[in-house]
């Protein structure tokens, strides 16, 4: 029995216990301190998303450099007005298990794709080009991972002028336009060349990436790189242009002329135009 009141005398003190209140300032003290925290991600999180996507893309163009550094240098002409052709054209090109094992550039292979794109380029300038909008043009010209380019890196473009240095993929399919700058397909691939135009794209307005944004603000003479898998090239801003999409004739090759052509979405944010940056090669 004793035993028993005891424990009564316990539970109603357990119910008598008054609970303790949060007082209302220090509930307004947490509440504004998740607030700062959640307006502070939201006001930094394009700065750090744009840094981290930076580190990202250097990270592809230095691992494409020290490749380029470590693969053989074979003596070959490297010039397009050369035709192009080597001893090592007809190199066999890996199948898909060869390609997919293989983490470095094969010297031989690089030569012979090398003589392809001369032999691409020719044969668009001679075909007229049959373009339309040049963003719709996103399968791939040359399946670089055949050639050994593991990683399908082309080269990398640079603008000092506007900070502007990012991969360069072949074909401007969704994933390639995400990872870099993409060169439109039915279009020059950038190796220099008389009757050539590349024409290079990005996008405009990603919220967490630079990408094209910033190359409404070349300049006439300012001087854009292209750095492909055998040498680097140097153009010079000649011209810059908003046109429609269904303008596509003035991405063309134009006749006698080594050409590089800029293209993003206008205005920012938007894609109801093209900006245009027309570059040559002196």
């Amino acid at each position: 029995m004793k035993m028993k009141k005891k424990t009564e005398i316990t539970a109603v003190h357990k119910e008598t216990t008054p609970k303790k209140k949060v007082p209302k300032s220090k509930k307004l003290l947490i509440t504004s301190i998740v607030f700062l925290v959640a307006g502070l991600c939201v006001f930094f999180y394009p700065g750090m998303a744009k840094f981290f996507t930076w580190l990202e893309q250097n990270g592809v163009i230095d691992e494409f450099n020290r490749n380029v550094e470590n693969t053989e240098k074979l003596d070959y002409p490297t010039d397009p007005e050369s035709g192009g052709d080597n001893e090592y054209s007809d190199t066999p090109l890996l199948d898909d298990k060869a390609s997919e094992e293989n983490k470095s550039y094969d010297p031989k292979l690089l030569a012979r794709l090398y003589s392809d794109i001369v032999k691409y380029n020719k044969e668009l300038y001679e075909s007229g080009q049959n373009l339309l909008d040049p963003f719709c043009y996103a399968q791939e010209s040359f399946d670089l991972a055949q050639y050994s380019v593991y990683d399908y890196v082309f080269g990398t473009i640079s603008a000092p002028s506007i900070d502007l240095n990012m991969p360069i993929y072949l074909g401007a399919s969704d994933y390639n336009m995400w990872m870099g700058a993409a060169q439109m397909t039915g279009t020059s691939i950038p190796i220099g060349g008389k009757n050539t135009n590349a024409v290079i794209a990005g996008h405009r307005g990603v919220i967490n990436k630079t990408m094209f944004d910033n190359i409404v603000f070349l300049n006439e003479g300012d001087s854009v790189y292209i750095t492909n898998l055998w040498y680097k090239l140097e153009y010079k801003v000649v011209k810059t242009e908003v046109i429609l999409p269904s303008e596509s004739d003035k991405v063309k090759i134009q006749k006698g002329k080594d050409m590089l052509t800029l293209i993003t979405c206008h205005p920012y944010g938007y894609s109801d135009y093209r900006y245009v940056v027309y570059c040559e090669r002196k």
